[in-house]
C-alpha cells in the first residue's frame, strides 16, 4: 500500500490506473486462485457447516450495517461502502489465515480454508450486486432505492454476473465441482507453488492499488461513520458468529477459528469494490487502515497472550 501511495505522490501512477490494476488482479489472480484453493482443498466431513455460518454472519452484519446507514441518514453512495466494510473481514491469507496456521496449525488453516469456501460465492452473489444497485445513477439521484420489485432484483443480479470482474466466482463453482467428483488436480501446481506466486503477485497488486487512491489529508473527514463500520466488524460479527456456531453446532477448533474470523478487520476487497463502482473511497480507505491498526494493536495481541496462557489449544 505504501509502495502505491508513493507512486502517486511521486507521479509514477495516477490514482486514476488504481481501477484498472484492481480489475486485472482480480480477473487474472483471483480468479486462478479460486479455481485452485478449491479445487485443491481437502474437504472433510461435515464441513458445510463452517462456510454456511462465514456466509450467514457476513450477509447479516451487511444487512445490519445498510439498516443503521439508512437510520444515520448516510449519504445513499456512503451506505453500501458502510455496510459492506462491517460485514467483508480479512479471513483469507493476509491475515486470518496466517493467524490460524500461527495458533492451530495445519488444522487451523484447514478450517480457515473451508470458512474461504464461501467467500467467492459471498462476495459476486451479494456484494457485487449490492454495489451494483448503490453505483446505479438512478439510486444515487434519489433519497432512497425506487426499485423493490424481484424484476429489478433478477437484473441487478444479471448485470453483475456479466461482468468479467465476476470470473472468480465462475472457477470458484468449477473448482469445487472438480473437486467434489475426485478430479486430481495438477501436479506441478504444487510442485511450482504456482498458487504461492499468484497470491504474493495478487497482494502487491490489490494493495499497491489502493495504496494509489489514498489521501491523507481526507481520512480525518471520515473517522467518525469508519468507527461504526469498526463496531460492526469487532462487536457484533462475533456476536453473531458465536449464534451461528451454537445453532450450527460447530465445537472445538473449529470454533475457535470461526470466532477468531469473525473479528478479523475489513476486508481489502470493500476497498476494491468501493473503487471499481466509484463509491466512497475516502471512507472505505479510513475503515480498511482503522480496523486493521485496531486489530494489529488490540485483537493480534490478545489472541497471542490467550494462546500462550494456552486457552486457544
Amino acid at each position: 500500500m505504501a509502495g502505491g501511495y508513493l507512486a502517486r505522490r511521486t507521479g509514477l501512477l495516477r490514482p486514476e490506473s488504481a481501477s484498472g490494476i484492481m480489475s486485472a488482479a482480480i480477473i487474472g489472480i483471483d480468479a486462478p486462485v479460486a479455481l485452485l484453493a478449491l479445487w485443491f482443498l481437502r474437504i472433510h466431513a461435515g464441513v458445510w457447516k463452517v462456510p454456511v455460518a462465514g456466509f450467514t454472519v457476513a450477509v447479516v452484519a451487511v444487512l445490519a450495517g445498510l439498516a443503521i446507514a439508512r437510520w444515520r441518514r448516510m449519504a445513499t453512495q456512503d451506505r453500501v461502502v458502510f455496510a459492506l466494510q462491517g460485514g467483508m473481514g480479512n479471513v483469507g491469507y493476509t491475515l486470518g489465515g496466517a493467524i490460524a496456521f500461527a495458533v492451530w496449525g495445519l488444522q487451523g488453516l484447514a478450517v480457515e480454508q473451508m470458512f474461504c469456501m464461501m467467500w467467492p460465492f459471498f462476495s459476486f452473489l451479494f456484494c457485487w450486486p449490492l454495489a451494483h444497485h448503490f453505483a446505479d445513477p438512478v439510486v444515487l439521484t434519489a433519497k432512497g432505492p425506487r426499485h423493490a420489485d424481484i424484476a429489478y432484483a433478477l437484473r441487478i443480479l444479471g448485470k453483475s454476473l456479466a461482468d468479467l470482474r465476476s470470473l472468480p466466482l465462475y472457477l470458484a463453482t468449477l473448482g469445487l465441482v472438480l473437486n467434489l467428483a475426485g478430479a486430481a488436480p495438477p501436479q506441478p501446481v504444487a510442485d511450482w507453488h504456482i498458487l504461492d506466486a499468484l497470491m504474493v503477485v495478487g497482494i502487491v497488486m490489490q494493495f499497491g492499488s489502493v495504496g494509489l487512491t489514498v489521501r491523507v489529508s481526507r481520512l480525518t473527514a471520515w473517522w467518525k461513520p469508519a468507527l461504526g463500520a469498526a463496531a460492526l466488524k469487532f462487536l457484533l460479527s462475533p456476536l453473531l458468529m458465536l449464534a451461528a456456531v451454537l445453532v450450527l453446532g460447530i465445537t472445538g477448533d473449529a470454533l475457535k477459528v470461526c470466532l477468531m474470523l469473525s473479528v478479523m478487520p475489513t476486508a481489502l476487497y470493500s476497498v476494491l469494490i468501493a473503487n471499481l463502482f466509484r463509491l466512497n473511497t475516502d471512507l472505505a480507505n479510513t475503515t480498511f487502515l482503522l480496523t486493521t491498526c485496531l486489530c494489529l494493536a488490540v485483537i493480534v495481541p490478545l489472541i497471542v497472550l490467550l494462546a500462550r496462557a494456552g486457552l486457544l489449544t
